[in-house]
């Protein structure tokens, strides 16, 4: 069970100051919103952002954005509009040697026929993808007034987001995010490409297949694990999320590996730390010098509760049953000046912090 104490360490804004996005009425603040947008003024919905005093308001507030940028303001039966999207890829690799897999799908014409092939399309009349796999800070880049341009005018969607290659540095396992790029036009009222392709379990199996067939190299496995399309403005924190959880699992298998053959459970610690981090410390009381530690850098639009539930849950999995959660927020480095992951004989018996 999840223990309640374990603090939230991120640090939202005062809401104290006058911005231009303010207003506690939810048709008003829309309003303000698209008004932002038409004038291309993303700096007053960032700075909104900024100020948005805890994790609700920021929310809502990311919410509204990414509804009125991606929603047209009346759609007509007869209107048709440009629906920019993206899908996110954890794609794990394993490999015996130093590697770089190429950052540009060779043949995509093969993943928008899987699409059109399990019905994935709805009523869109053109679809296109693009052959780039582009990077988390590439989609990130995209400001919520551009998106709303593009869905009104597709004709304004000609900008090129560039490929980035998936540099491998050691062997080993190692989980990498990267995006598929694409766009659909289709009528307003009906359901957009997000909706018609939610079903990943339809299409899923067969992209991870195709993708991993073109983009494996020789003694380098690929497996590119597909979540569901989205929006421009909502697949990076989905896809950063997905990434988190897959390399948690990968290290706790690698991690827990590694100590029972050692010197048998270990004891693991999650703490939260003022640089916005959750840590899993994973250790054995019998030996005093390894410690296999992770971080989860927590995102102004992380869901707290469904973070730590995530690692409570693994922790579980992983049949390890001596876990102490830290009450208190930890500073990010010990006195040393490196990285803290406390161990146990670091905490009194409270899971407090003793003094390090």
């Amino acid at each position: 069970m999840v223990s309640t104490l374990l603090p939230d360490p991120r640090r939202y804004g005062t809401g104290s100051a006058a911005h231009a996005v303010n207003s506690p009425e939810d048709a008003t603040l829309r309003r303000e919103v698209v008004n932002h947008l038409a004038r291309a003024d993303d700096a007053a919905i960032v700075s909104a952002l900024e100020a948005a005093r805890d994790h609700a308001a920021y929310v809502k507030l990311w919410r509204v954005v990414t509804d009125a940028a991606n929603l047209v303001d009346d759609p007509g039966s007869e209107a048709v509009v440009a629906r920019i999207f993206a899908l996110p890829l954890v794609i794990v690799t394993g490999s015996r040697r130093p590697a770089s897999l190429t950052g540009v799908v060779p043949d995509i014409a093969v993943i928008g026929d899987l699409f059109k092939q399990h019905g994935a399309l709805g009523p869109a009349r053109n679809f296109g993808l693009g052959n780039a796999l582009c990077s988390l800070e590439t989609i990130e880049q995209v400001r919520p007034a551009e998106v709303y341009a593009w869905t009104r005018n597709a004709g304004a969607a000609r900008r090129e987001l560039p490929p980035a290659d998936i540099t491998i540095d050691e062997p080993g396992e190692h989980v990498h995010l990267r995006y598929i790029v694409g766009a659909a036009i289709a009528p307003a009222a009906e359901p957009s490409f997000v909706e018609t392709a939610s079903n990943i379990g339809v299409w899923g199996m067969p992209l991870t297949r195709a993708l991993a067939a073109q983009l494996s190299q020789p003694d380098v496995e690929v497996l590119p694990l597909a979540r569901p399309p989205l929006d421009l403005l909502s697949a990076p924190h989905a896809g950063r999320y997905a990434q988190l959880e897959a390399a948690l699992n990968l290290f706790a298998s690698n991690a827990v590996r590694k100590l029972r053959s050692a010197t048998g459970d270990p004891d693991a610690v999650i703490s939260a730390h003022d640089d916005g981090d959750i840590r899993i410390g994973l250790s054995s009381p019998f030996d005093t010098l390894t410690i296999e530690g992770f971080r989860w850098p927590l995102h102004p639009l992380d869901d707290f509760a469904s973070v730590t539930a995530s690692i409570s849950d693994l922790l579980a999995a992983c049949r390890i049953t001596n876990v102490r959660w830290v009450e208190t927020v930890l500073p990010a480095l010990n006195k040393h000046g490196h990285m803290w992951y406390p161990r146990v004989r670091e905490l009194d018996p409270a899971g407090r912090p003793l003094p390090h």
